[in-house]
């Protein structure tokens, strides 16, 4: 089979792109709206229609496959790329990816994909989110050629075992974050409930009271509206914000934690990104102080890098440090699909535990791929995406995860 012409067409994806810094610098919410000017390079607002661009590859049987590439909410933030709208990527994608995959027999995931990022325009590397999105058309187009599940064409070329039952999902509030928990509840999801505490001031509060009554409230919620059986994980990302109120200090920030594990005792807890030192070596530097603080004091709290590990490089370094329990991958970030699949299996080789996040600012095509891959590699949890809904995003995840294992079951049953 071999790849006739490839097209391209901009779109929206599943949420907004937010300007991260403005936000932490204090922009007021009106509505859904923040008011105020942006202050990262690539907004024209602080908040804006997410877009994405999807990639088609016409193939030669008629059929097609294609990708989504699209850029992670808070784009611009913690050494990512400056964010390009769907227009941008869509030509982008027609004058790199084009030429180059016209005519192309579909090979493999890994040599489709190495091809991909090999590609420059302008004498310069493609932006991430194209290869994001051109990798996703390559595994779909494999996928289809060789009649696998995306899942199995992944595992036959890392040599992995599918998982036999579904990945552990995690789900995002959003600001909707009392609501959106009892929906987490009632569906059991696993990892939860993400709060987006992304302002020092108003979600974490002068002394800390805020996110720790927050905490509390979600763990008293499970324990009231869950089954017997219901035991989720507790992920809050703060976005550095709990390093904001207590001036970046390892020792008060330690003290803190032990507040908050208190309060959210029986469950398996996750604070991710306590700080963001706004650069790697001093993020390494005050992470590094406060997990060994907390072992110190035996508080079981697990600590998750996500800015500053954005490449598949950066993420080994994460991964061979003693920074961090651990590491989001995000998949948009890294670029082709392939570096997702070999940071989870780099992470889970060092003994860290891995989240195959992503973004909420993601569509339902790469949602699904990334179920594909979660199967293949079998990490701690999965994002559900896209969007902050909760329901759509699990259903979207969930729903392509239980497909793929029926028809991986069926085929084997019919051997």
């Amino acid at each position: 089979m071999k790849i006739k012409k490839v097209i391209a067409t901009p779109g929206l994806n599943g949420f907004y792109n937010d300007d991260k810094a403005a936000i932490r610098k204090g922009a007021k919410m009106d509505g859904f709206v923040y008011r105020g000017a942006p202050v990262t390079p690539g907004f024209s607002a602080i908040r804006q229609p997410g877009e994405c661009a999807s990639i088609i590859f016409l193939l030669d049987d008629g059929n097609y496959a294609f990708g989504d590439a699209l850029a992670v909410q808070y784009s611009g933030a913690g050494g990512r790329e400056v964010m390009m709208s769907g227009q941008e990527m869509a030509a982008l994608a027609i004058d790199a990816i084009a030429p180059a995959f016209k005519g192309t027999e579909v090979t493999t995931f890994r040599a489709l994909s190495a091809r991909i990022e090999r590609l420059q325009h302008n004498g310069r590397n493609l932006h991430a989110s194209v290869c994001y999105g051109a990798s996703q058309a390559a595994l779909d187009a494999v996928a289809k050629a060789q009649g696998l599940t995306p899942a199995e064409v992944v595992a036959n070329e890392y040599s992995l075992q599918l998982s036999e039952t579904p990945i552990r999902m995690h789900a995002q509030s959003g600001d909707d974050r009392y609501l959106n928990v009892d929906k987490m509840i009632l569906k059991k999801v696993g990892f939860m409930p993400h709060g987006l505490i992304n302002n020092a001031a108003e979600k974490v509060g002068k002394d800390g009271e805020v996110f720790l009554k927050y905490a509390k409230w979600v763990r008293d919620r499970v324990l009231e509206l869950g089954d017997n059986d219901y035991k989720p994980a507790f992920r809050f990302d703060v976005y550095g914000t709990i390093g904001e109120v207590f001036a970046d200090d390892p020792d008060r920030i330690v003290a803190y934690l032990a507040k908050v594990r208190e309060v959210t005792e029986p469950f398996e807890l996750f604070i991710e990104m306590p700080v963001d030192m706004g650069n790697a070596r001093d993020q390494f530097r005050v992470m590094r102080a406060i997990r060994a603080g907390l072992s110190k004091e035996k508080i079981k709290i697990n600590l998750i890098i996500d800015e500053f590990a954005n490449t598949l490089d950066e993420i080994k370094e994460w991964a061979d440090s003693d920074a961090c329990d651990m590491i989001q991958v995000k998949t948009p970030d890294l670029g082709v699909l392939t570096h997702s699949v070999e940071a989870v299996l780099y992470c889970k080789q060092a003994g860290k535990l891995v989240y195959l996040g992503g973004s909420c600012a993601e569509t339902d095509q790469s949602a699904r791929l990334s179920a594909n891959i979660a199967l293949a590699t079998q990490p701690f949890a999965l994002a559900s995406k896209p969007g902050m809904g909760v329901d759509e995003a699990l259903m979207i995840v969930n729903n392509e995860m239980q497909r793929v294992l029926a028809i991986y079951k069926a085929r084997r049953t019919d051997d």
